[in-house]
């Protein structure tokens, strides 16, 4: 895994940031939409409120990966990386159960190239 270079771990850890930003632009943006997508919750006030918390943590995990990108920071890169995987294998699991196993089987595998990346990121 760590037969790549240094460069091409970080290129993929600012790929894992930019998805970070997305998902968490979507969730601020667009609170309902996102938790009938991924969650299958109905709007409601509570939808509104808690889904761009998401978003929040999403970008800010985003934020800290740009930055530590911009350092040059590769395996401090992989360590956030490695620190969200936790957050995502229970979306993926919350996934999984409100939508089923194509959606939530297609979030786990990304879990797994994430955490791939992230163990690249480490080992570099």
């Amino acid at each position: 895994m760590t037969s790549l270079q240094a460069s091409t771990w970080r290129t993929l850890g600012l790929s894992v940031a930019a998805s970070y930003a997305v998902l968490g632009a979507l969730d601020i943006l667009l609170p309902y939409r996102a938790g009938y997508e991924f969650f299958g919750l109905p709007p409601s006030d509570a939808v509104g409120r808690l889904v761009p918390l998401l978003g929040v943590r999403d970008l800010a995990i985003a934020a800290a990966l740009f930055a530590l990108a911009r350092q040059g920071k590769g395996p401090e890169m992989g360590t956030v990386i490695l620190a969200g995987t936790i957050l995502c294998v229970w979306d993926a699991v919350a996934i999984w159960q409100a939508k089923g196993p194509k959606l939530g089987g297609t979030i786990a595998a990304g879990v797994v190239v994430v955490t791939g990346i992230g163990i690249g990121l480490v080992r570099s």
